[in-house]
């Protein structure tokens, strides 16, 4: 009888919507340049695609990428912008050199914020 309940109220719940769905936090699904990757020229356009789309909160910036050289200098042009689950930036300085670094902030369909960075090299 105890089964019996369990799988009514089951099918109950999940017909009405009460059960709250799982969720994640985003993870990196694609970048381009790929993560540990060697290129001959750093792209026009620099982006990292997560699993899931990406929050925004208006025109507060709570999402962030960030490109550096080896010495830390930053590549990017202007500010990263968002498409659903990509997160996009240009980049100036396309003749580095060298390790590049990809650094990331960002707010999954969750609300949670996930930040972590991959690497790449440029040769000559």
């Amino acid at each position: 009888m105890k089964r019996r309940a369990i799988v009514i109220w089951a099918a109950v719940s999940l017909s009405l919507g009460i059960v709250p769905s799982a969720q994640s936090h985003s993870s990196l699904a694609d970048s381009n340049p790929k993560a540990r990757s060697v290129i001959a020229k750093l792209p026009k356009l620099l982006w990292i695609e997560f699993d899931g789309n990406l929050i925004t909160l208006g025109d507060k910036k709570i999402n962030f990428l960030s490109v550096t050289n080896r010495k830390g200098r930053e590549l990017s042009d202007g500010e990263p912008f968002i498409g659903g689950a990509r997160l996009s930036v240009k980049i100036k300085h396309r003749k580095a050199a060298g390790p590049i670094k990809v650094s990331w902030r960002v707010v999954s369909q969750d609300g949670h914020p996930v930040s972590s960075y991959l690497t790449f090299m440029v040769r000559r």
